[in-house]
């Protein structure tokens, strides 16, 4: 087990002096280190030389290690990889980020599984560092949604009763029954969720308890643009279910059918389409931006056409961001 004294950091050998050897061991959270001095901890994003544990691998990713502390589970957590050292002590690999969040949810004494090497040499060890880190195909999101399902994730598991309670499908593609546009119904479900009830401990209650008497979003905005544009793919477009997204959290008491009416352009010479309200929206963001960031100026296009007509004050939509009426 390594050791836990305060030490300076024995540096990995230069090259290969011994066999290599490769196992799997349990180690306590609080004795996996990092060595600041290695070359790869440019790579890291380190500014110190000092080995000062687990917390000072690289700059912390705060919105990743976030993620990590809120749907932590020990059963879940992958091996870490560690070099073993000639000093004794296990050196940090991968795995950083879980690690911090095992020793504050769990304590130093909590026991990881780690795939350990030992007689690593400091170019294999920048290589290993490679592997786990750069060197991995991005897997798509339909594919961690569909594993989710089966994981029982609660949110991905309403998300698609949703989906289906609109006898629509998601898929890794987009057709005129199937959606593919998985992180904008994510994003629509996180809206929801931000006002949900909670229980003592701050989770989530499920089935979701809405405040208000307020419907989850993904159905209202599934019906809306299917009844604007029926079903084709470019009706389930990312941007524009979360701009309609936006605008009925926003506006729960907005009448649907005058949304959809006004989406399709109904009264104009010629109809909108999606790819319309989607040149608008760009041209309205500096930048151009990407497809979330797009979302909030089209979603005011979206209000500004809703209110065109209307005349009293309670019946405005308001756009997403401002302040209750007063």
């Amino acid at each position: 087990m390594a050791h836990t004294t305060k030490k300076a950091a024995v540096p990995a050998q230069a090259g290969a002096t011994k066999p290599l050897r490769k196992f799997y061991a349990e180690i306590r959270v609080g004795d996996l280190h990092v060595d600041q001095t290695l070359d790869s901890a440019r790579l890291f994003g380190t500014i110190t030389s000092e080995d000062a544990g687990p917390s000072t691998q690289r700059k912390k990713d705060v919105a990743w290690t976030a993620r990590l502390r809120k749907m932590w589970d020990p059963f879940s957590l992958l091996p870490a990889i560690v070099s073993l050292r000639e000093d004794g002590r296990h050196y940090l690999l991968d795995g950083q980020h879980s690690t911090d969040v095992a020793v504050e949810k769990e304590g130093p004494d909590f026991l990881r599984d780690c795939m350990v090497y030992e007689g690593l040499s400091a170019e294999q060890e920048a290589k290993l560092f490679l592997a786990a880190n750069r060197d991995r195909k991005a897997v798509k999101p339909f594919d961690i949604f569909r594993v989710s399902i089966t994981a029982g994730d609660p949110r991905n598991t309403r998300i698609l009763e949703e989906v289906e309670s609109r006898n629509l499908g998601i898929s890794g593609s987009t057709s005129a029954n199937k959606i593919g546009a998985v992180q904008a119904l994510t994003a629509i479900a996180v809206m929801d969720e931000k006002r949900a009830a909670r229980d003592e401990s701050g989770s989530l209650l499920y089935p979701l308890v809405l405040p208000g008497g307020r419907s989850p979003l993904i159905p209202q905005v599934l019906q809306v643009v299917e009844d604007a544009w029926g079903r084709t793919p470019a009706t389930w477009e990312g941007m524009m279910l979360r701009a309609v997204a936006m605008v009925l959290d926003r506006n729960p008491e907005a009448r649907l059918d005058r949304l959809s009416s006004k989406l399709a352009g109904h009264g104009k010479r010629k109809p909108l389409t999606v790819a319309q309200w989607k040149e608008s929206s760009i041209s309205n963001t500096v930048g151009g931006g990407g497809s979330s960031s797009r979302s909030a100026p089209l979603a005011r296009l979206i209000v500004n056409e809703y209110n065109t007509g209307l005349t009293e004050q309670a019946v405005l939509l308001m756009h997403p961001g401002r302040p209750d009426k007063s």
